[in-house]
């Protein structure tokens, strides 16, 4: 078929045509625009509806139990939370003191060095127990075959005596300090 129509004919129709299609797709955009705004508003007031029903629910447990049996018992347990508390960080920080008196008492000692006083301080971050001890010793050759016996057991870590327990040779008075790891490094 042959297009009779002139030239400038021609142009018009396609610009109504574009027109017509310009105005087609902004009516199907506006309301797609028009109908994400209702879906949007619905689902809005769906929400404030259910929060508006939950703080009602909250507001009612709330008087409910703001009976004097129950704040009783809410305070019972806030104080026994506490407690519990403590108890976890004791049991965290506790130093195992019956194992330690076993390793000390399990190093021979000569049976003129008396051991006198003992002290235990606890390092958290090492995992280490540093222990201080005193004690009395009749002669400077028993020290020195505490001092082996000492160096000899693996659970024990950096024995150090005082340079003061080496001066006399005989009622020697002595320091020392050592360390004890908990998971045995």
């Amino acid at each position: 078929m042959t297009n009779l129509l002139p030239l400038e004919e021609k142009k018009e129709l396609f610009l109504k045509n574009k027109e017509r299609l310009a105005i087609i797709l902004g009516i199907t955009a506006s309301v797609s625009l028009v109908c994400l705004f209702l879906i949007l508003s619905s689902i809005n007031f769906y929400i404030l509806t259910e929060i508006v029903f939950q703080k009602n629910i909250l507001e009612q447990t709330e008087e409910k139990y703001k009976t004097p049996v129950f704040l009783n018992f809410k305070n019972a347990i806030q104080k026994y939370n506490i407690v519990f508390v403590q108890l976890n960080s004791f049991y965290e920080k506790e130093i195992y003191f019956s194992q330690i008196l076993k390793i000390i008492s399990n190093i021979q000692r000569p049976e003129s060095l008396y051991l006198s006083d003992l002290s235990l301080i606890r390092d958290s971050e090492n995992k280490k127990i540093k222990i201080t001890t005193s004690g009395f010793s009749a002669s400077r050759e028993n020290l020195l075959i505490f001092k082996k016996n000492i160096e000899e057991n693996q659970e024990i870590k950096n024995p150090y005596f005082s340079p003061e327990s080496w001066t006399n040779p005989k009622n020697v008075k002595f320091y020392l300090t050592f360390e004890i790891y908990k998971n045995g490094n």
